[in-house]
C-alpha cells in the first residue's frame, strides 16, 4: 500500500460496514454521525503550529479526507478536537490529551536511561531499579504525589494516544523521533514494553496500513464477498 496515496472511498466503506453491522443486530441505522468532521488545511496547520511538529502524512491526510475521529482499531480512534482554544486528542468525552513534542518517543530499551536522566536532573542519584518498572520507585521518592503524572508524561513523550482498545490496552502513534509514523501497542494495566504494531509479515505498520488492514478485516467479517465486501464480483 502506498503511504502517500489518498483515502478515496475509505469513509464510505467504513460507513457501509457500520450500517451492515447495525442492520445485522437489528439496531437500525446509526443514530449519530459515524465520523467526526474532517479538518480543513487551516485547522491542521493550526494543530501543527500549536505543537511545533509536522504530523505523519498518513495521519494528516486521514484527518483531511476521512475525519478527525471515528471507528478504528480496535474500538475507535481518539478524536482530534479544539477544546478551549487548544487542540488535543479526546477519548469518550474526557479531557483532551495533549502531545508533548519536547523530545523523541523513547523506545522501551532506552527508557531506563531516560528515567536516570530525569532523576539526576532533579538532584537525586537513583538507587533502586525494579525488575519490571526500572526506576519507578525512585520516581515516587523524588516526585511524591506527582510521580504518576510525571512518569506517564515522560513515557508517552513524542507520541499521541491514537486509540484506547479497552481493558487497559492502548495504541499510540509516534510523532517525534526516529520511528515517527510508526505505531506501538501497550497494556498499561501491567506495564509491559511498548510493542511495534506489525502486519502478518512482520512489517511495521504506519497509520494508513494499520487502518486499512483493520477495515479490510471488518469488511470480511461484516459484509463478506456475497454482500459486497472485498472479493465480490
Amino acid at each position: 500500500m502506498d503511504a502517500q496515496a489518498g483515502w478515496a472511498g475509505v469513509r464510505e466503506r467504513v460507513i457501509a460496514v457500520e450500517e451492515a453491522q447495525h442492520q445485522a443486530r437489528g439496531w437500525g441505522p446509526p443514530q449519530h454521525p459515524v465520523f467526526e468532521p474532517a479538518l480543513t488545511a487551516a485547522e491542521i496547520a493550526e494543530v501543527e503550529a500549536q505543537y511545533g511538529v509536522e504530523l505523519p502524512v498518513e495521519y494528516r491526510t486521514f484527518l483531511a479526507e476521512v475525519g478527525a475521529g471515528g471507528p478504528g482499531p480496535e474500538i475507535e480512534l481518539t478524536s482530534l478536537r479544539r477544546v478551549v482554544g487548544k487542540w488535543g486528542w479526546v477519548w469518550e468525552g474526557g479531557d483532551p490529551i495533549l502531545l508533548d513534542p519536547s523530545g523523541p518517543f523513547v523506545e522501551t530499551e532506552e527508557w531506563a536511561d531516560q528515567q536516570l536522566a530525569t532523576l539526576r536532573a532533579a538532584g537525586y542519584e537513583p538507587t533502586t531499579r525494579d525488575e519490571d518498572e526500572d526506576y519507578r520507585h525512585d520516581y515516587l521518592e523524588v516526585f511524591d504525589d506527582a510521580e504518576h503524572r510525571i512518569w506517564h508524561e515522560e513515557r508517552d513523550r513524542g507520541a499521541i494516544l491514537i486509540s484506547d482498545n479497552g481493558c487497559g490496552m492502548t495504541s499510540c502513534l509516534i510523532i517525534v523521533g526516529p520511528h515517527r509514523g510508526e505505531l506501538r501497542d501497550r497494556d498499561v494495566g501491567i506495564n509491559p514494553p511498548y510493542l511495534p504494531i506489525v502486519d502478518a509479515h512482520g512489517n511495521r505498520h504506519n497509520f494508513r496500513t494499520w487502518y486499512l488492514e483493520w477495515l479490510e478485516r471488518r469488511e470480511r467479517e461484516a459484509l463478506g464477498p456475497e454482500d459486497g465486501g472485498p472479493g465480490s464480483q
